[in-house]
């Protein structure tokens, strides 16, 4: 007799922020339909039905990129920043450093997404075998080896900000430092992704298809493990003194 109203009343105390299955569908439903792009984006590579697509596309931004070489140089000096080494190195950092802040979820969904998401795109390299745009000598701006089908620049840093923008940005003190963040994170990726068909490395299937694994995968590792519930345990913890303790 004594348990049931102390239980009714923990209930009606109990945040409304625990119930998370709304967000849970959406990120569910957003990261299926950006995985569906890169899958879909794969099958019609290894069809070969976007090649002449490509192709034109690829010629039209080789003559912007010879004719404009101010925005040329800026790709170039940019374009590392968004390296596979690079994004990957980042990842795995902040997945350690969630790790020591005790935030064990939210250093689990880092690992998973930048693992998973290179693992993904180390497969379709191998699968679909895309070989890389070719210029002659007076139309090559930069070169790259490798398969180009999908970009590891576009999968990296997608996957980076996506990570950074659902488990680390909201950490962030005051809704103005959260907009920048996330502005700043999208303007990345958008320039990275940009780069690598502008200095004639990639076709523009390749950072779709790219872009739309790294999101794709990592809102639904987000999905599964829900890294917010590391900020919901922590805020309760320093609430409730007796929570914390553990008494």
């Amino acid at each position: 007799m004594l348990t049931e109203p102390r239980h009714a009343g923990t209930r009606r105390s109990e945040p409304a922020f625990f119930d998370d299955r709304a967000r849970v569908s959406a990120l569910r439903a957003c990261g299926a339909v950006s995985f569906g792009v890169f899958v879909l984006l794969a099958i019609v590579v290894a069809a070969k039905a976007s090649k002449g697509t490509d192709q034109s596309i690829d010629d039209s931004l080789n003559r912007f990129a010879l004719r404009d070489t101010g925005i040329t140089d800026f790709f170039k000096a940019v374009t590392d920043a968004g390296s596979p080494t690079v994004t990957l190195g980042l990842g795995l950092l902040v997945a350690v450093a969630f790790y020591l802040l005790r935030m064990r979820t939210s250093a689990y969904f880092a690992a998973a997404s930048v693992i998973g998401a290179y693992a993904i795109a180390y497969v379709a390299k191998k699968g679909v075998n895309r070989p890389r745009p070719h210029w002659d000598a007076a139309h090559t701006i930069s070169t790259e080896s490798g398969a180009s089908f999908p970009s590891g620049h576009a999968t990296g840093t997608s996957t980076l900000a996506a990570v950074l923008i659902l488990a680390a940005v909201p950490l962030l003190a005051g809704p103005a430092a959260r907009r920048i963040a996330q502005t700043v994170l999208v303007l990345y990726v958008i320039v990275i992704v940009a780069s690598r068909p502008v200095l004639g490395v990639h076709f523009p299937t390749d950072v779709l298809a790219g872009a739309a694994l790294g999101t794709g995968w990592t809102l639904l590792c987000a999905s599964v493990l829900r890294p917010w519930r590391d900020r919901v345990s922590n805020r309760w913890s320093a609430r409730d003194p007796l929570r914390r303790t553990g008494r």
